[in-house]
């Protein structure tokens, strides 16, 4: 039987540029109701690509477990091959970018160091950074809390997980600085290329001096025998940075912003400082409402694949748009409205399947932690400046304020 060939739509817009950027929600919409499965391109600074992307919830839910789309392409150690280091290490040697049965691999060794004891010391110590923050902060009449609160909780925590001594971290936030930039940007390939010689040089002395972090847990994690390369471990900090940094200080921006949007929601978590189970739901209502990440990586078709009567040819670059899932009125109850009771809430924001965020557990406790704080010490938190001045940084699929200024008394 021949696979069907009905002609795939053109979304009317491109992903990326201004116009999609001032209404993604009215475009998710569009996609959901007019062309579900639709070719569009992705453009990122200067780059380009033609991309095919799903919008409907359980689109995207059944792509992120679909083995004809994988993550990395036929081919992939020879494109790896002719890469330089630092986007090989980015791309190839990264777990978000493997397949099983290397990925599985990959995840079990990681999940090693991930321990009950680390994760209930994690909880202590960002209790203690936030209220550090705010009373660093309390003399301020403005304060940008993405750049003075939000901010500093991750990166800390992420330097202490990897085990970054207080005199190398100016070093290793430039690096992570450039990681997370435009890779446009000027100076970008030595920027992330000293990243990765600092990284080897840690590992290096984490080898002869073990420590009581990640990184000494990523070094000795052991699975039947096997261990990871020093390329994986150096990827693996990449990974952790970009899971347990980047998507966590812009889920603590998003969420403030979204709670003064819904003050009736924020009145309902101060009056239940203690109610760990509706702050727990609260934060899952704010990754599927505004979280920070709307996309994931790309997977490429490795055949012709059959979806709903309309062909995705092999080799397509396929995306599932979760900021649209989690909008999708077929999968939720009133999308559009913010209720931190929500419940069944199973959205996509931090993916699913094989590929679920590695980062996903501190995010939430990162998250929850430094709000409750923010909440409790800041009876009268209100925005410095009018709404629609919040500006949203230009980045395809993500939702990043370039600030957030606030009152905090």
């Amino acid at each position: 039987m021949s696979i069907p060939t009905t002609p795939v739509p053109e979304a009317p817009f491109t992903i990326g540029t201004p116009e999609f950027s001032a209404d993604p929600l009215g475009h998710y919409a569009w996609l959901r109701e007019n062309a579900p499965l639709a070719r569009t391109e992705l453009v990122y600074g200067p780059v380009s690509q033609p991309i095919w992307i799903l919008s409907r919830y359980r689109d995207c839910r059944a792509m992120l477990t679909d083995p004809r789309l994988p993550r990395s392409p036929a081919g992939g150690a020879a494109i790896a091959a002719g890469l330089p280091e630092h986007l090989r290490l980015l791309s190839t040697e990264s777990l978000i970018m493997k397949d099983d049965p290397e990925h599985k691999r990959l995840r079990t060794l990681v999940s090693k160091p991930f321990t009950p004891r680390m994760t209930a010391q994690l909880g202590e110590r960002v209790r203690e950074l936030a209220n550090d923050r705010l009373d660093a902060l309390t003399d301020r009449d403005v304060v940008d809390l993405r750049q003075d609160f939000a901010l500093p909780i991750p990166y800390t925590v992420i330097s202490e997980m990897v085990g970054v001594a207080e005199a190398d971290r100016p070093r290793f936030q430039d690096g992570v600085a450039a990681l997370l930039s435009d890779r446009s940007a000027e100076g970008w390939d030595e920027q992330v290329g000293d990243l990765i010689t600092f990284t080897r040089d840690l590992v290096a002395r984490k080898r002869s001096a073990p420590g009581d972090d990640i990184l000494t847990g990523l070094i000795q994690a052991e699975q039947d025998g096997d261990r990871l390369t020093e390329d994986e471990v150096v990827a693996m900090v990449f990974t952790l940075v970009i899971a347990g940094y980047e998507t966590t200080y812009n889920l603590i921006t998003n969420a403030v912003v979204t709670l003064l949007d819904h003050p009736d929601q924020m009145t309902r978590l101060r009056q239940a400082p203690d109610d760990e189970g509706l702050w727990r739901s609260a934060i899952e209502e704010i990754v599927r409402f505004c979280g920070p990440v709307g996309g994931t990586k790309p997977a490429t078709a490795a055949e012709d694949i059959d979806w709903d009567g309309r062909t995705i040819p092999a080799g397509s670059t396929v995306m599932p748009l979760l900021g649209s899932a989690n909008r999708d009125p077929e999968a939720f109850d009133a999308p559009d409205r913010f209720d931190i009771t929500r419940s069944p809430n199973h959205h996509l924001g931090f993916g699913y399947g094989a590929h679920f965020c590695l980062g996903a557990n501190l995010a939430r406790l990162e998250a929850r932690i430094a709000v409750q704080a923010l909440l409790t010490r800041s009876p009268r938190l209100s925005l410095a400046v009018p709404r629609d001045e919040l500006v949203l940084e230009p980045m395809p699929l993500w939702t990043r304020y370039h600030e957030l200024p606030v009152h905090l008394d």
